[in-house]
């Protein structure tokens, strides 16, 4: 049986979720368009710039890496 693998934007969601936020709280923390972090999100952007995933994962506490897919 395969496990399922998460990948950027669904860790994305999650960690976003499980802080209790919005796209748009997050736009704002981490300097990140809300558009951008809905596509990341949604799949349209499976594979976000590293600075990008940078901001994001600092606005949520987190390491860059802990946002990267699962191998």
């Amino acid at each position: 049986m395969l496990a399922a693998v998460a990948t950027t934007g669904e860790k994305l969601k999650r960690e976003r979720r499980g802080e209790g936020l919005t796209q748009a709280e997050l736009a704002e923390r981490s300097g990140v368009a809300q558009s951008t972090i809905a596509q990341i999100e949604g799949g349209a952007r499976p594979n976000p710039h590293p600075r990008t995933l940078s901001k994001l994962a600092e606005a949520l506490g987190l390491r860059a890496r802990d946002l990267l897919p699962d191998e």
